[in-house]
Protein backbone atom coordinates (compact mmCIF):
# COMPACT_ATOMS: atom_id res chain seq x y z
CA UNK A 1 0.00 0.00 0.00
CA UNK A 2 1.64 3.21 -1.21
CA UNK A 3 0.65 6.87 -1.67
CA UNK A 4 0.75 6.31 -5.43
CA UNK A 5 -1.63 3.35 -5.17
CA UNK A 6 -4.18 5.31 -3.18
CA UNK A 7 -3.67 8.35 -5.36
CA UNK A 8 -4.64 6.23 -8.34
CA UNK A 9 -8.07 5.76 -6.77
CA UNK A 10 -8.57 9.47 -6.29
CA UNK A 11 -6.92 10.78 -9.45
CA UNK A 12 -10.25 10.76 -11.31
CA UNK A 13 -11.88 12.99 -8.69
CA UNK A 14 -11.95 16.55 -9.91
CA UNK A 15 -13.47 19.63 -8.37
CA UNK A 16 -16.71 20.35 -10.14
CA UNK A 17 -17.78 23.85 -11.15
CA UNK A 18 -19.84 25.30 -8.34
CA UNK A 19 -18.19 23.07 -5.76
CA UNK A 20 -18.09 25.11 -2.52
CA UNK A 21 -14.54 23.92 -2.11
CA UNK A 22 -13.29 25.89 -5.09
CA UNK A 23 -10.63 28.11 -3.71
CA UNK A 24 -12.39 30.52 -1.51
CA UNK A 25 -10.04 32.95 0.21
CA UNK A 26 -8.40 31.43 3.27
CA UNK A 27 -9.71 33.19 6.40
CA UNK A 28 -7.16 34.99 8.52
CA UNK A 29 -7.96 32.69 11.45
CA UNK A 30 -7.18 29.61 9.34
CA UNK A 31 -3.92 31.18 8.20
CA UNK A 32 -2.96 31.77 11.83
CA UNK A 33 -3.86 28.19 12.75
CA UNK A 34 -1.80 26.92 9.83
CA UNK A 35 1.21 28.86 11.02
CA UNK A 36 0.89 27.24 14.45
CA UNK A 37 -0.15 23.71 13.39
CA UNK A 38 1.67 21.88 10.57
CA UNK A 39 -1.33 19.54 10.13
CA UNK A 40 -3.63 22.48 9.40
CA UNK A 41 -1.08 23.81 6.93
CA UNK A 42 -0.98 20.39 5.27
CA UNK A 43 -4.74 20.29 4.82
CA UNK A 44 -4.87 23.85 3.52
CA UNK A 45 -2.28 22.87 0.91
CA UNK A 46 -4.40 19.86 -0.07
CA UNK A 47 -7.55 21.98 -0.27
CA UNK A 48 -5.65 24.42 -2.50
CA UNK A 49 -4.84 21.62 -4.95
CA UNK A 50 -1.30 20.68 -3.90
CA UNK A 51 -1.14 16.96 -4.76
CA UNK A 52 2.11 16.49 -2.86
CA UNK A 53 0.22 17.40 0.31
CA UNK A 54 -1.94 14.30 -0.15
CA UNK A 55 1.17 12.12 -0.35
CA UNK A 56 2.58 13.81 2.77
CA UNK A 57 -0.71 13.24 4.57
CA UNK A 58 -0.75 9.58 3.56
CA UNK A 59 2.82 8.98 4.73
CA UNK A 60 2.11 10.66 8.05
CA UNK A 61 -1.19 8.99 8.94
CA UNK A 62 -1.43 5.74 6.97
CA UNK A 63 0.59 3.63 9.47
CA UNK A 64 -1.63 4.74 12.36
CA UNK A 65 -4.84 4.25 10.39
CA UNK A 66 -3.68 0.80 9.26
CA UNK A 67 -2.86 -0.21 12.84
CA UNK A 68 -6.27 0.98 14.04
CA UNK A 69 -8.09 -0.81 11.22
CA UNK A 70 -6.15 -4.06 11.72
CA UNK A 71 -6.97 -4.16 15.40
CA UNK A 72 -10.54 -3.21 14.65
CA UNK A 73 -11.36 -5.83 12.03
CA UNK A 74 -8.75 -8.50 12.77
CA UNK A 75 -7.51 -8.93 9.21
CA UNK A 76 -4.45 -7.39 7.59
CA UNK A 77 -5.94 -7.59 4.09
CA UNK A 78 -9.21 -5.96 5.14
CA UNK A 79 -7.30 -3.35 7.13
CA UNK A 80 -5.29 -2.38 4.06
CA UNK A 81 -8.48 -2.04 2.01
CA UNK A 82 -10.07 0.06 4.74
CA UNK A 83 -7.00 2.27 4.96
CA UNK A 84 -7.20 2.96 1.25
CA UNK A 85 -10.90 3.75 1.63
CA UNK A 86 -10.12 6.16 4.46
CA UNK A 87 -7.75 8.16 2.29
CA UNK A 88 -10.14 8.12 -0.63
CA UNK A 89 -12.71 9.67 1.73
CA UNK A 90 -10.17 12.17 3.03
CA UNK A 91 -9.48 13.31 -0.51
CA UNK A 92 -13.12 13.30 -1.55
CA UNK A 93 -14.25 15.35 1.44
CA UNK A 94 -11.05 17.37 1.89
CA UNK A 95 -12.91 20.67 1.67
CA UNK A 96 -15.19 19.74 4.57
CA UNK A 97 -12.27 19.90 6.97
CA UNK A 98 -12.29 23.07 9.04
CA UNK A 99 -9.13 24.32 10.73
CA UNK A 100 -11.02 24.58 14.03
CA UNK A 101 -10.82 20.79 14.35
CA UNK A 102 -7.67 18.81 14.97
CA UNK A 103 -6.69 16.94 11.83
CA UNK A 104 -5.91 13.74 13.72
CA UNK A 105 -9.44 13.70 15.13
CA UNK A 106 -10.96 14.29 11.71
CA UNK A 107 -8.89 11.49 10.16
CA UNK A 108 -9.72 9.04 12.94
CA UNK A 109 -13.41 9.94 12.76
CA UNK A 110 -13.44 8.85 9.12
CA UNK A 111 -11.41 5.73 9.92
CA UNK A 112 -13.62 4.75 12.87
CA UNK A 113 -16.84 5.20 10.89
CA UNK A 114 -15.56 2.99 8.08
CA UNK A 115 -14.36 0.34 10.53
CA UNK A 116 -17.68 0.35 12.38
CA UNK A 117 -19.51 -0.01 9.07
CA UNK A 118 -17.28 -2.97 8.23
CA UNK A 119 -18.06 -4.65 11.55
CA UNK A 120 -21.80 -4.19 10.99
CA UNK A 121 -21.77 -6.07 7.70
CA UNK A 122 -23.89 -9.18 8.39
CA UNK A 123 -21.81 -11.44 6.15
CA UNK A 124 -18.56 -10.49 7.80
CA UNK A 125 -16.68 -13.14 9.81
CA UNK A 126 -14.27 -11.69 12.35
CA UNK A 127 -10.78 -13.11 12.27
CA UNK A 128 -8.57 -12.70 15.31
CA UNK A 129 -5.10 -11.94 14.00
CA UNK A 130 -4.79 -8.41 15.28
CA UNK A 131 -1.03 -8.51 15.52
CA UNK A 132 0.84 -9.60 12.42
CA UNK A 133 2.88 -12.73 12.90
CA UNK A 134 5.92 -13.34 10.74
CA UNK A 135 7.62 -16.08 12.70
CA UNK A 136 8.83 -17.81 9.55
CA UNK A 137 10.42 -14.63 8.22
CA UNK A 138 12.13 -13.85 11.50
CA UNK A 139 13.54 -17.32 12.07
CA UNK A 140 17.37 -17.26 11.78
CA UNK A 141 19.07 -19.68 9.44
CA UNK A 142 21.44 -20.94 12.14
CA UNK A 143 20.67 -21.73 15.79
CA UNK A 144 21.33 -18.72 18.04
CA UNK A 145 23.76 -18.79 20.92
CA UNK A 146 22.18 -19.15 24.37
CA UNK A 147 21.15 -15.84 25.91
CA UNK A 148 21.22 -15.85 29.73
CA UNK A 149 18.69 -13.01 29.79
CA UNK A 150 16.28 -14.68 27.36
CA UNK A 151 12.90 -15.90 28.53
CA UNK A 152 12.43 -19.62 28.93
CA UNK A 153 10.26 -21.58 26.46
CA UNK A 154 7.61 -21.85 29.15
CA UNK A 155 7.61 -18.08 29.71
CA UNK A 156 7.47 -17.48 25.98
CA UNK A 157 4.53 -19.84 25.58
CA UNK A 158 2.67 -18.15 28.43
CA UNK A 159 3.26 -14.72 26.89
CA UNK A 160 1.99 -15.87 23.50
CA UNK A 161 -1.09 -17.43 25.08
CA UNK A 162 -1.82 -14.20 26.97
CA UNK A 163 -1.43 -12.18 23.76
CA UNK A 164 -3.82 -14.49 21.93
CA UNK A 165 -6.37 -14.26 24.72
CA UNK A 166 -6.06 -10.47 24.74
CA UNK A 167 -6.57 -10.32 20.98
CA UNK A 168 -9.65 -12.54 21.25
CA UNK A 169 -11.04 -10.50 24.14
CA UNK A 170 -10.58 -7.19 22.31
CA UNK A 171 -12.07 -8.70 19.17
CA UNK A 172 -15.15 -9.82 21.10
CA UNK A 173 -15.91 -6.38 22.54
CA UNK A 174 -18.96 -4.53 21.19
CA UNK A 175 -17.90 -2.23 18.34
CA UNK A 176 -18.17 1.08 20.21
CA UNK A 177 -16.32 -0.27 23.25
CA UNK A 178 -13.60 -1.57 20.95
CA UNK A 179 -13.43 1.80 19.19
CA UNK A 180 -13.13 3.71 22.46
CA UNK A 181 -10.48 1.32 23.78
CA UNK A 182 -8.32 1.41 20.64
CA UNK A 183 -8.57 5.15 20.09
CA UNK A 184 -7.87 5.99 23.73
CA UNK A 185 -5.47 3.30 24.90
CA UNK A 186 -3.65 2.46 21.67
CA UNK A 187 -3.71 5.71 19.69
CA UNK A 188 -3.62 7.95 22.74
CA UNK A 189 -6.49 10.26 21.80
CA UNK A 190 -8.02 12.41 24.54
CA UNK A 191 -11.54 11.53 25.69
CA UNK A 192 -12.85 14.63 23.89
CA UNK A 193 -11.30 13.48 20.61
CA UNK A 194 -12.49 9.90 21.07
CA UNK A 195 -16.00 11.18 21.66
CA UNK A 196 -15.86 13.26 18.51
CA UNK A 197 -14.60 10.27 16.52
CA UNK A 198 -17.36 7.90 17.63
CA UNK A 199 -20.12 10.45 18.10
CA UNK A 200 -20.69 10.58 21.84
CA UNK A 201 -19.88 12.67 24.91
CA UNK A 202 -16.76 12.44 27.05
CA UNK A 203 -18.87 10.87 29.80
CA UNK A 204 -20.08 8.20 27.40
CA UNK A 205 -16.49 7.52 26.34
CA UNK A 206 -15.49 6.98 29.98
CA UNK A 207 -18.43 4.61 30.43
CA UNK A 208 -17.46 2.66 27.30
CA UNK A 209 -13.87 2.38 28.50
CA UNK A 210 -14.99 1.24 31.95
CA UNK A 211 -17.17 -1.51 30.51
CA UNK A 212 -14.46 -2.57 28.06
CA UNK A 213 -11.86 -2.72 30.83
CA UNK A 214 -14.13 -4.74 33.10
CA UNK A 215 -14.85 -7.20 30.28
CA UNK A 216 -11.13 -7.62 29.55
CA UNK A 217 -10.39 -8.18 33.22
CA UNK A 218 -12.99 -10.95 33.38
CA UNK A 219 -11.72 -12.51 30.16
CA UNK A 220 -8.10 -12.48 31.32
CA UNK A 221 -8.56 -13.27 35.02
CA UNK A 222 -6.92 -16.67 34.58
CA UNK A 223 -3.82 -15.11 33.00
CA UNK A 224 -3.09 -12.00 35.07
Amino acid sequence: MTPAGVHGKVSHMRTEPGDPALAAPVPAEATARAAADPDVALMLRLQAGDESAFQDLFRKYAPRVLQLARRFVGSQAQAEELTQDVFVQIFRFRHRYKPQSRLVTWVFTIATNLCLNELRRPERQLRVDLWDRRDAEDRPEEPPLPDPAAVTPEEGAATRELAQQLEAAVGALPPKQRAALLLSRVDGLAYRDVGEAIGCSEGAVKALLFRATQTLKRSLRDFV
